[in-house]
């Protein structure tokens, strides 16, 4: 292969800094040999090598999810592209923009029984905004800039954001030929995700003013500007907010309530209004109330236009941003009376009161874990929360007094893989420290992560509560089935794995805390790479589960 391979890498990589992209993961092979060298030679583009696909690919998710800006990944032909899937997935479904780039063999080496050989048109199917093969042949640097410009734009300007798919077919030789060519931008402009507003939406949340409302808050891409004027829009409305831990607004006020869960559907009166924003509700009891809510109106509003929601229960689906929407409508809202407002603060205060009591009369399991963390870890470092109970812990036992901050979850196809990984690349693009609350068998899942974040010099901090297996199941009506479900070997899966040994293995810092202060003193005191493990007695922490679900009745 001549040089016009290295012309439209360049060309392409030049462009696409030029529209905001600053990280490139990269994996080594060889037939990706000229997009990674050509990444490596480009001002302004920081490129950052992860041994391990699926490592890369969630890595470049949390950079991406992180800093709101697309990052791009980069690796060899045949099953490396196919490490990407699971990352690829859940930047589909939360919205987060990738640039994917899978080098390739040229036509005539495909279904040939060439070595690294696979069928890559279009490997990521539907969970792609866009998919395009790139031309063998073609040296135009022109139509690589362009094709760049179009790459950034559908992956991150949105509204509906997420990955993109270049697949680049390269002949060899895949080495440069003479001096790596450089190029200036031509066409590339920073890159802004649109917030679409729709006067229609304004209209429709403004005739609700003066009406008894309930705001449903999932997971939200949000800064302290945008919450902020979610949160005046609840006052000026009266309208209370039950809030997940990533929708970033709790701590935020009296109506952005502790305590909801316990309350929802018991204590506190009905709503004439629900409003929901930002992604689906991670706790059950929110989920059920939100399907059994018998409010007149029921406004889902999602500026993706996917209004995805199991319950089906909607009467009317808003196109707007939530934030921009809430802001424009807040000066029409009236609030219907103080007494309906006063009526959910109390009971989900006198709620937390109840849950409060147990866990200080408690030793240090999740819920008291979840809440020590929160209170202990400085605001201003990110925390980055798992699937399965983590992000459920986060989102009950956030404390009263627990300061508003960053939470950042992998809510799209909501599992539990990647999750050290996503927060090592969180790390990386904010070039700050990283908490990151992971149940043990999701950090067993992702061990490469944890190698790559030695590897990396990040500053991480894992906080890793191990209750030997997967506790989630213990919650399901499959836990008493008995013998004849083997429900220990096929749903617990203890696995008697010595954390401490594993990170000693790797090279990181290792702590084993068992209270609450020791907890607090270690997260305020970590550095680099350090995983705190809490162990958990399982027998204990589902009576305890159980004793706090019984506070809702």
């Amino acid at each position: 292969m001549t040089d016009f391979a290295y012309r439209a890498t360049g060309r392409f990589w030049a462009e696409l800094v030029a529209c905001g992209v600053t990280d490139v993961v990269v994996s080594p092979g060889s037939r990706s040999t000229p997009l990674a060298v050509a990444a490596r030679n480009q001002e302004g583009l920081r490129v950052t090598v992860q041994l391990d696909e699926r490592v890369a690919g969630f890595c470049a998710l949390g950079m991406a999810k992180a800093s709101g800006r697309p990052a791009a990944l980069v690796c060899t032909s045949g099953t490396a592209a196919a490490n990407y899937l699971p990352a690829v997935v859940e930047a589909h479904h939360s919205g987060v923009p990738l640039v994917v780039c899978t080098a390739d063999r040229p036509p005539e080496l495909r279904d040939a029984g060439a070595g690294q050989a696979i069928d890559q048109v279009k490997l990521y199917g539907d969970h792609v905004r866009w998919f395009a093969e790139m031309p063998c042949d073609v040296d135009d640097p022109a139509y690589f800039a362009r094709l760049a410009v179009r790459a950034a734009t559908v992956a991150g300007a949105g509204p509906n954001s997420g990955p993109v798919h270049l697949n680049w077919p390269f002949r060899k030789p895949l080495e440069p030929q003479g001096p790596v060519p450089r190029f200036e931008p031509t066409v590339g402009q920073p890159i802004e995700p649109v917030q679409p507003l729709v006067e229609a939406d304004v209209d429709a949340v403004g005739r609700l003013a003066g009406r008894r409302g309930l705001i449903v808050a999932g997971t939200l891409d949000v800064d302290d500007v945008e919450a902020e004027a979610i949160v005046g829009f609840a006052e000026a409305s009266g309208w209370p907010v039950v809030a997940d831990a990533g929708s970033q607004l709790r701590g935020r006020g009296p109506l952005v309530l502790d305590g909801a869960e316990w309350v929802l559907g018991n204590s506190a009166p009905p709503p004439d209004v629900l409003v929901r924003i930002g992604g689906p509700p991670s706790n059950r009891a929110v989920i059920d109330f939100v399907a059994a809510c018998g409010a007149a109106d029921r406004l889902l509003v999602d500026s993706r236009r996917r209004w995805e929601d199991p319950s089906f229960g909607w009467t009317a689906a808003l196109a707007s941003d939530p934030a921009t929407l809430l802001m424009m409508a807040t000066d029409w809202m009236t609030s219907a009376d103080d007494a309906w407002a006063v009526a959910w603060v109390e009971a989900s205060a006198d709620a937390w009161d109840r849950v409060g009591a147990v866990l200080n009369c408690a030793d240090l399991l999740e819920p008291l874990l979840a809440a020590t963390l929160l209170r202990s870890l400085p605001v201003e470092v990110p925390l980055y929360v798992s699937s399965s109970m983590p992000v459920r812990d986060v989102t009950s036992f956030w404390p009263p007094d627990a300061l508003p901050r960053r939470v950042l979850v992998n809510r799209g196809a909501n599992g539990i893989d990647g999750v050290v990984s996503s927060a090592l690349g969180a790390a990386l693009a904010l070039d700050q420290p990283v908490a990151a609350l992971v149940g043990d068998v999701a950090l067993l899942h992702d061990i490469g992560g944890l190698l790559a974040a030695a590897l990396a010099d990040a500053d991480l901090t894992l906080v890793v509560p191990n209750n030997d297996g997967g506790g989630i199941f213990s919650l399901l009506p499959v836990a008493d089935g008995g013998s004849e479900v083997h429900f220990e070997e096929l749903f617990h899966t203890p696995h008697g794995a010595s954390l401490g040994d594993v990170a000693s293995g790797l090279g990181v810092t290792y702590l084993r805390v068992e209270q609450a202060d020791e907890l607090a003193d270690a997260v305020y005191q970590a550095s680099g790479v350090t995983v705190i493990e809490v162990p958990i007695d399982h027998d204990a922490a589902m009576k305890q589960r159980q004793q706090l679900a019984d506070l809702a009745e």
